[in-house]
């Protein structure tokens, strides 16, 4: 059977501050590794538009923050590889990241300022339209709140942090079936791409189709620097 190779969180240096690879040779770093795909996470809350001249105009905002994604998929065109819209947002209630995925542009600019909320707010607003899987979520002193998640990244292969993955996979085994578990490189430099990924039986076409995909529970976590721990 045909396996299809994702990673469904990496940063671009044009649109995150602390990415330090364009989204064109990130590209070219996972074909060259293999991979069918990337997911396209830059970082997006109050901070980060904070810092556009345009803060105010949410439409420009927008079109800033896509500016990685954007650039990815124009490199990707050429190269038979797939390049997915998702987000790494952070609400203004503390400093926990979600890995949002199932959305597009649209659904982008119909929401200013997304992240002026807390995340049962957002979880009860978004929860039928989108998957919202929280990142590295033992990665200092976050507030975990499972009932408002539809999963948890438990791998997460950023190697200048103490991520605790195992106590994430403990955590999301404790969950309700259908409780969604990814890893992910959670790629910033050169040397983070293809760390993790994860694993699909087809090419996955869009962020929609990924967030169908994942709640579809068909997939596995490849991370071999994590392989005992996810067959434990």
């Amino acid at each position: 059977m045909a396996e299809f190779r994702y990673d469904l969180h990496v940063h671009t240096r044009e649109t995150s501050r602390c990415g330090h690879v364009s989204a064109a040779d990130m590209v070219k770093s996972y074909k060259a590794l293999g991979y069918s795909g990337i997911v396209i996470t830059d970082h997006l809350h109050e901070d980060y538009t904070n810092t556009l001249p345009f803060k105010n105009d949410w439409d420009k905002c927008v079109s800033a923050y896509l500016a990685g994604y954007r650039l990815a998929k124009e490199t990707a065109a050429t190269l038979d590889f797939d390049v997915i819209l998702g987000m790494e947002l952070r609400l203004t209630e503390n400093s926990n990241d979600y890995l949002v995925y199932g959305f597009d542009e649209d659904f982008l600019r119909s929401h200013p300022y997304m992240f002026r909320t807390n995340i049962c707010a957002f979880y009860h607003a978004f929860k039928d339209q989108v998957l919202i899987i929280q990142a590295h979520p033992y990665r200092g002193g976050v507030d975990l709140q499972p009932g408002c998640l539809h999963g948890l990244e438990v791998v997460n292969c950023n190697q200048r942090h103490e991520n605790h993955n195992e106590l994430a996979l403990k955590l999301a085994a404790e969950q309700k079936p259908g409780f969604i578990r990814i890893g992910a490189s959670d790629a910033h430099r050169t040397e983070d791409a293809g760390r993790a990924a994860m694993i699909f039986d087809h090419r996955i076409k869009d962020s929609m189709d990924l967030k169908t995909s994942l709640k579809s529970g068909k997939y596995r976590i490849d991370s071999p620097g994590y392989a005992l721990m996810l067959d434990s």
